[in-house]
């Protein structure tokens, strides 16, 4: 796949879920104004918010886990030699891989089960829900297997060993620390 293509398959993604928050946030606020304002609503807001919700917190999965954005326990992993981050990562990388291979199996079933069972107010199947996960697990799964494949193959470069974000209260701690040890 080209670097062209996998870029513009990425904005796309991106620009579905800006879409969805967006829709989210006017069927929520929408709604609120129209209860408390004029006594009515529209009824399937809920569902299709809760619905979207469940799409923008499986996309946002997938980008984050794209980029190495998950939370990670950098700082042990740094403190290991190259042999010990390479194993780190493989861990992780397989770990992930076998929690994407139940969420796949687990959504499956589900949206078997759920393809004929219509949402009681907007009659979208809830297969849509689970939907999501499927489609997110082997997303990441996906970039679980090239990452494990890159690893194995030697090709993956010494930078890329070390994946994750530390807490922000880590972050902010370390920040402390380095403004004492310059004021001193």
């Amino acid at each position: 796949m080209s670097e062209r293509l996998r870029a513009g398959l990425l904005r796309s993604v991106e620009n579905l879920l800006i879409l969805g928050f967006l829709a989210m946030i006017a069927m929520v606020f929408g709604n609120v104004v129209l209860r408390y304002g004029f006594q009515s609503g529209i009824t399937m807001s809920e569902e299709l918010s809760r619905l979207i919700f469940v799409w923008l917190t499986f996309g946002g999965a997938f980008l984050v886990a794209r980029e190495g954005g998950h939370l990670g326990m950098t700082t042990v992993v740094l403190a290991l030699g190259r042999r010990g981050q390479w194993w780190c990562r493989l861990a992780a990388e397989s770990l992930s891989l076998l929690c994407m291979a139940l969420l796949v199996m687990g959504c499956w079933t589900q949206t078997a089960i759920n393809i004929h069972n219509p949402a009681p107010v907007s009659g979208v199947p809830l297969a849509a829900t689970y939907l999501a996960g499927l489609l997110c697990g082997l997303s990441i799964g996906a970039l679980n297997l090239l990452a494990i494949g890159a690893l194995l193959r030697g090709t993956m470069r010494d930078d890329e060993l070390v994946i994750g974000a530390e807490s922000e209260e880590l972050s902010a701690f370390e920040a402390q620390q380095r403004g004492r040890e310059a004021g001193r």
